[in-house]
């Protein structure tokens, strides 16, 4: 669910250089939800690596499927004129509720494929921000004896569709770029603050919400207070993993990372 840049790093720093050809092997879909570099600058990394795994291998020409915005069709293709980059790039358009054709085939054909691979069910919802062609997701779990459902915001303002279409989340993954009290920067910028993210996971009814993609601003994370007291909450970092049978724990850590946070300083800038 978007690959800013770094990706690459990021993959190899968590799972380390001899697990990652598996990972990339394994890959099967990236989802990008809009056109800022920092949600699509690390693709063309991964493209890369991964077709060079697949050709170690014996697996020459098979393509990874992404799914986004159309003007990542013009990027992808400038690339892969340079460098090595095997993938089947379908617009996230064609994911929304109301679309019911694809080219000459159904809508639900390209998902039934998806679903195939990864057993899950995609649905995608425009959303509002300042970037054209910005969606989020909404990816179910098609195995019914553990179901979950994960919804993925990108960037937006407190967006009535992903709404409806979240109902009920098992997670929700929402960007909080700018703490509560700057909310006409956050409209000005077309971005969410922590309290409406944090709102958007209780009017979604969310198991959980996880919030992410903080200002620059911000020394090392944003004011933790507020996501703290809201009980049902918690903030993503860099290299974190969560098992999603850990999630009615995650809030727990709240508390010590607001504790360490003004033990440290990490809201002071130096």
């Amino acid at each position: 669910l978007d690959c800013g840049e770094g990706s690459m790093g990021q993959l190899s720093r968590r799972y380390g250089r001899e697990a990652l050809s598996g990972k990339l092997l394994g890959l099967k879909c990236v989802w990008i939800s809009h056109m800022h570099a920092d949600h699509h600058l690390g693709l063309l990394r991964v493209l890369s690596h991964r077709a060079a795994e697949c050709r170690r291998v014996g697996r020459a020409g098979e393509k990874l499927t992404v799914i986004g915005p159309p003007p990542l069709s013009k990027w992808l293709k400038t690339y892969a004129a340079l460098d090595c980059a095997d993938y089947d790039l379908v617009h996230n358009a064609r994911f929304f509720p109301s679309n019911e054709w694809i080219g000459a085939g159904p809508r639900e054909v390209l998902q039934g494929l998806l679903a195939d691979e990864l057993s899950l069910d995609i649905v995608t919802v425009p959303v509002k921000h300042s970037c054209r062609d910005a969606c989020g997701v909404i990816l179910t779990n098609r195995d019914a004896t553990a179901p979950w459902k994960l919804v993925y915001s990108g960037d937006t303002r407190p967006c009535q569709s992903l709404v409806d279409a979240g109902q009920d989340a098992t997670l929700l993954i929402h960007e909080a770029t700018l703490d509560t009290p700057l909310l006409e920067d956050a409209k000005a910028k077309q971005h969410s603050t922590t309290g409406e993210a944090l709102g958007m996971g209780k009017r979604m009814r969310a198991f959980r919400t996880l919030l992410t993609h903080f200002s620059q601003r911000y020394p090392k994370v944003p004011p933790l207070e507020e996501v703290a007291d809201d009980g049902r909450a918690a903030v993503a970092f860099d290299l974190m993993s969560v098992n999603l049978a850990d999630l009615a724990a995650l809030p727990a850590m709240m508390r010590p990372l607001v504790r360490l946070a003004h033990d440290e300083n990490w809201h002071i800038n130096c």
